[in-house]
């Protein structure tokens, strides 16, 4: 089992992920030989809260500035997946701003891409 599938199985991303209908080897192809784990300065978030069910992939405070941070979440039926910054990268949709409410996002805005 690869570093990356031990993480995730231990943050109970891979159980979430089924909830949202996807099978890791979708999301993350050929995870079972990664020989590098390329979500290593990554912690692993699932919440559930006011509707939502969010997977997020964190980087550490330090790296922040440099590695971009992954969400996919689902509301009202629809599941999405967001890659976020706290850089202006080549190609964004839309600067996102958490609301107060919001104990996930590094605030106060980040830059959002949508992902595949």
């Amino acid at each position: 089992m690869s570093e990356l599938l031990s993480q995730l199985q231990q943050a109970k991303v891979t159980e979430t992920m089924k909830r949202f209908g996807f099978k890791m080897e979708d999301i993350f192809p050929g995870i079972d030989g990664l020989k590098e784990n390329p979500y290593r300065k990554h912690t692993w978030v699932v919440k559930e809260n006011n509707g939502y069910l969010v997977v997020n992939a964190i980087p550490e405070k330090d790296d922040q500035d440099h590695l971009f941070w992954e969400e996919w979440y689902s509301h009202a039926g629809e599941i999405h997946h967001h890659i976020l910054s706290l850089w202006k990268p080549h190609i964004h949709h839309e600067i996102f701003t958490a609301p107060d409410s919001d104990d996930i996002h590094p605030p106060p805005q980040c830059f959002s891409r949508i992902g595949t």
